[in-house]
C-alpha cells in the first residue's frame, strides 16, 4: 500500500510540474518580467515537491546539484547544442532551404540575443529538471536506473508533443536527441550538460529565428519539406557518438561535492 501510495505521488508531482510548465504558458501571453517569474516559480514548486512531498533532499535530488565541475558540463553542453544546431543551418543553407539577405541592425540584435541568453537557460532548465532530472530521482529511488534511458527518452517524446503535435518526424526528431541528453545525466550524474545542450541549441534557434520568426539575419525563400526534416534527424543523431566520445569513462558516481575537496581530478 505504501509503495502504491508513493506511486501516485510521484505521478501526480509529474503532472502538476508538466502543467505548470506546459499548460499556464498557453493559457497566458507574459511579458518578459511576468515570465520570469512563471520561471522561477516553477523551480519553488519543484523545490516544495521535493522537499515536503517526495520526501528528497530538493532540487538537487532532481539532478541540480552544484557538483564540482557542473559549470564545466554546462559550458561543453552549449558549445555541443549551439554547434549541432550551427551545423544543421549551414547544412540547411548549403541546400537551398533559406536565402539570406541581409543582417538585422545592432540595436535589435543586441538586446534580442541578451534576452534569449537568459530565456533560453531558464526554459531548457525547466525542461531538463521536469524530464531528465525528476525521471532520475524516481529510477535511483525505486532502484530502476537500467531503465532510465529508455524512460527518459519517451517522456520527453511524448512530452515534446506538447509543442510539436504526434507528427512521425517530429516524434523521431524528439527520440534522437532525448537519448543523447539522457545518456549525459547517466554519465555525469546531474542534468548541467542536458541542460547546457538545450541551452545552446534554444540559443542557436533564437539566432536564426529570434522570439517572432525574425532572428540576427533577414532571411527569405523559407523551404519546409521532408528531406530537411530527415536532414535535421540525421544531424542531431550526430550528438550522440560526440557525447560517447567525451563521456565514455565517466562514471556518475565519481560525482564529487564542492565542499569537499579530493586530490581525484573530475573531468565533469
Amino acid at each position: 500500500m505504501k509503495n502504491k501510495i508513493a506511486l501516485i505521488l510521484w505521478i501526480g508531482g509529474f503532472i502538476l510540474l508538466n502543467l505548470y510548465a506546459n499548460l499556464i504558458p498557453k493559457l497566458f501571453q507574459f511579458d518578459p518580467l511576468p515570465w520570469l517569474g512563471w520561471a522561477v516559480g516553477f523551480f519553488v514548486v519543484a523545490f516544495l515537491l521535493a522537499k515536503y512531498v517526495l520526501q528528497l533532499k530538493g532540487l538537487q535530488s532532481f539532478g541540480m546539484q552544484l557538483h564540482r565541475g557542473w559549470g564545466r558540463n554546462l559550458l561543453i553542453g552549449f558549445i555541443l547544442g549551439f554547434g549541432i544546431w550551427g551545423l544543421k543551418n549551414l547544412v540547411f543553407y548549403s541546400m537551398g532551404k533559406f536565402e539570406v539577405t541581409g543582417m538585422m541592425d545592432a540595436s535589435y540584435i543586441y538586446p534580442m540575443l541578451a534576452l534569449a541568453l537568459l530565456g533560453m537557460f531558464f526554459a531548457s532548465a525547466i525542461n531538463d529538471l521536469m524530464i531528465r532530472g525528476y525521471s532520475f530521482a524516481f529510477c535511483k529511488k525505486e532502484n530502476q536506473l537500467r531503465w532510465y534511458l529508455i524512460f527518459a527518452t519517451v517522456l520527453y517524446t511524448l512530452d515534446d508533443s506538447w509543442n510539436e503535435g504526434f507528427d512521425i518526424m517530429n516524434l523521431g526528431f524528439s527520440a534522437v536527441l532525448g537519448i543523447s541528453l539522457a545518456y549525459t545525466v547517466v554519465k555525469t550524474g546531474s542534468i548541467w550538460m542536458a541542460i547546457g545542450i538545450h541551452w545552446g541549441s534554444n540559443m542557436m534557434f533564437r539566432v536564426m529565428s529570434g522570439f517572432d520568426g525574425q532572428g540576427v539575419w533577414q532571411l527569405d525563400n523559407m523551404k519546409d519539406g521532408f528531406t530537411y526534416e530527415l536532414i535535421s534527424i540525421v544531424i542531431t543523431a550526430l550528438l550522440f557518438p560526440v557525447l560517447y566520445f567525451l563521456l565514455r569513462n565517466r562514471k556518475a558516481n565519481e560525482i564529487i561535492p564542492l565542499n569537499k575537496p579530493s586530490e581525484t581530478p573530475e573531468f565533469a
